[in-house]
């Protein structure tokens, strides 16, 4: 008996950025600017998220920003210079900013589930704060010994140079007061 393809999900499904440009056929939705500007957001978008991680909810949700803030937009040129017609869009792009706000929360909550909440499980601000200070410390440390380093060089330099110290105007040290 032979196996057949039953369907179901494929064992290498396409990338989602794939998916997303060029599977879908957003070419024959949007005009050659708007795809640019589509294609563009979901890059944008995607860049947010791993990839391996993302679901087909994701996806969609990620085509719906995209795709609603090219109508948006498109809406929105439609209009422009006409008042009447910016008055009749209200009502659609207010719709279509309802609807992105949605796919952002569902965008939002999903990711919340992701997170494993074990991961940083006894990590404090006191553990940041520690390993600042620690960073801050060996910098400083390498930064003394190079000041240091260069101190002994010039010194090295100068060999027996005394200063004007044999002057015949030079006094002896007076301690300096300061009020």
């Amino acid at each position: 008996m032979t196996k057949k393809n039953l369907g179901g999900r494929p064992k290498n499904p396409p990338k989602p950025k794939k998916m997303l440009k060029e599977i879908v056929p957003v070419e024959s939705i949007f005009e050659e600017d708007e795809l640019g500007l589509y294609n563009s957001l979901v890059d944008v978008y995607l860049h947010d998220f791993d990839q391996n991680e993302l679901t087909s909810a994701d996806m969609d949700d990620i085509m719906g920003l995209a795709t609603n803030k090219v109508l948006e937009i498109r809406l929105l040129k439609d209009s422009r210079g006409d008042s009447s017609k910016q008055i009749d869009i209200s009502n659609a792009m207010e719709k279509l900013r309802k609807q992105s706000e949605k796919m952002k929360e569902n965008l939002s909550a999903r990711r919340r589930d992701r997170v494993d909440p074990n991961k940083y499980k006894g990590f404090s601000i006191v553990n940041l704060a520690v390993a600042f200070d620690e960073s801050r410390r060996l910098a400083l440390l390498k930064k003394r010994d190079e000041l240091k380093k260069r101190q002994k060089e010039a010194l090295e330099q100068r060999g027996d140079y005394k200063g004007n110290q044999l002057d015949a105007d030079v006094k002896e040290k007076e301690e300096v007061k300061y009020d």
